[in-house]
């Protein structure tokens, strides 16, 4: 399947072919995803298989892009499966149908005449990829499905039997798949060629190592936890922008670089003492923001040409870091439950402390909450030691 007349800025998506059974996986911001998608899916040999709407999707909802790609019709939740599958797949055998859900998992109390409605989110993954099953089995000019987002609202401890289940399909079909996904275990697991999408631009392509431990887009920085942008080294130096902020370096030329979202120290104080002294800068807040078990701040600099717009970590409950407070010994901090940490080992000594990652803006989550509003102005420092660094050529 030749991608190259598909261009985004004028440039073409990909040259590189995809062959028969290759899977390619679209990363990025939604709206760029799905017209990729929407592009693919009308070329000769790719058929877009959208998922089943859920209970919870009103026809309104159907009229969204992602559901526009397979048969103009409005799905309503009282539609059964078995109408679903014949205008996904253009079988009409009941009896075929069954034979598909079976063979991907569905129990037997789900059949062609079981309502739309009725299934959950994990019974809809199965029922799209039984349709898949019915696209390998009776499409033969289809080489490649295209999938927006196949794994999306399946719980956690249910993804990877269902991706597993998905993967044998598609390879004991001979087909390839086009799919997006914003986890990055789904990216590494299918080790597919991967294309990262960015404002109507392809950010980069390559192997999903390769593309989320080198992030380029605004996702990828998300998922790997930094705030990335470009920069230029040049005599030992790399600059960003006309920020103070700067390190030393051995590459040269137009760089692209990653500040994780912890590698920044907040304070109300200037001079606060936990400074290392080296590009210390004010920022305002402009936003604030949950990040799954990360409370982050959003900062832009009072002065542009001495600090840097910046996420930021200010709280981490994630289980991890609850672990680490209990057992102390076992994270590197002070085994006797006392030291300077807050909390001393103990979360249940001072509730929410052990999640506390900027002492500087206070010893408790009352203090910092108060001090992390919209508009709040606090000062910033980056660990220039933790830049990462590589070159845009790579």
């Amino acid at each position: 399947m030749d991608l190259s007349g598909l261009r985004l800025s004028g440039e073409p998506l990909t040259t590189a072919p995809l062959h028969g059974g290759d899977d390619l996986v679209l990363m990025g911001r939604e709206e760029d995803v799905t017209a990729v998608q929407r592009a693919v899916a009308e070329l000769p040999g790719a058929r877009a298989v959208p998922a089943p709407p859920g209970p919870d999707r009103s026809p309104q909802d159907a009229r969204r892009p992602r559901d526009s790609w397979g048969p103009r019709r409005l799905w309503g939740s009282r539609d059964r499966l078995g109408r679903w599958l014949r205008d996904h797949t253009g079988v009409a055998d009941p009896a075929q149908q069954q034979k598909a859900l079976t063979r991907v998992g569905l129990a037997s109390d789900v059949g062609p005449r079981t309502r739309l409605a009725e299934l959950d989110a994990a019974a809809r993954v199965r029922a799209r990829i039984a349709a898949i099953v019915l696209v390998g089995e009776n499409v033969p000019d289809v080489s490649h499905v295209v999938l927006d987002s196949p794994l999306a609202g399946v719980p956690g401890h249910q993804r990877s039997g269902l991706r597993a289940t998905l993967v044998r399909e598609l390879r004991a079909h001979g087909l390839g798949a086009v799919l997006s996904t914003d986890s990055p275990v789904d990216a590494l697991v299918l080790g597919a060629r991967t294309i990262e999408l960015d404002a109507e631009q392809v950010a980069q392509e390559g192997d999903p190592t390769t593309i989320l431990g080198k992030p380029r887009g605004g996702l990828t920085a998300s998922l790997s936890g930094a705030n990335v942008m470009s920069g230029l080294a040049r005599r030992g130096w790399l600059s960003i922008g006309h920020s103070q902020v700067r390190r030393r370096t051995d590459l040269d030329g137009k760089v692209y670089l990653a500040i994780p979202t912890d590698a920044v120290m907040l304070s109300v104080d200037e001079f606060d003492p936990a400074f290392r002294g080296e590009f210390v800068f004010e920022v305002i807040v402009i936003g604030i923001r949950d990040d799954g078990s990360v409370l982050q701040v959003r900062l832009s600099p009072v002065d542009n040409e001495a600090g840097l717009p910046l996420v930021v970590d200010v709280l981490d409950a994630s289980p991890r870091r609850a672990w680490t407070a209990i057992t102390p010994e076992l994270g590197g901090e002070d085994s006797s439950g006392g030291g300077d940490t807050p909390g001393g080992g103990d979360p249940a000594a001072s509730p929410g402390s052990w999640a506390l990652l900027q002492p500087g803006l206070g010893d408790v989550l009352e203090t910092q909450l108060g001090r992390i509003r919209m508009g709040s102005r606090l000062w910033a420092e980056v660990d220039t030691r933790r830049i990462h660094v590589w070159s845009v050529e790579v």
